[in-house]
């Protein structure tokens, strides 16, 4: 199954429009509709849709193929993979700070109440 299929079947299973989701990564729903036709789509945008549809991208690209990656000016997404996997660890990485950080804040407040 394609990128688009996948999107579609995924924002369908959770009851998502593509205006939805389309106001969720703060683009139009002409780009979701032309994303699920075509699948066609760069890597920030499928990135966005993925955080919106709360999966990792390499659910989108098990089967990628690179036609359907649209190119940016000097970025190569030969290595798509590794740099996928690089972003959800710097994900998980930043989750995990805001985790300490709520965790400080609250002990802080705390001790401010003692």
């Amino acid at each position: 199954m394609d990128i688009g299929k996948k999107i579609k079947v995924l924002r369908a299973e959770k009851g998502i429009s593509q205006q939805e989701l389309a106001d969720l990564i703060n683009r139009t729903r002409t780009l979701i509709s032309h994303i699920e036709v075509t699948s066609k789509v760069n890597f920030f945008t499928l990135t966005e849709i993925a955080n919106a549809l709360n999966v990792s991208v390499s659910h989108f690209t098990d089967d990628f193929s690179s036609e359907n990656m649209v190119k940016e000016k000097g970025v190569d997404y030969s290595s798509l993979t590794e740099r996928i996997k690089k972003v959800e660890r710097e994900n998980e990485l930043l989750n995990e700070i805001i985790q300490n950080q709520k965790e400080i804040i609250t002990q802080l407040k705390d001790k401010l109440k003692e």
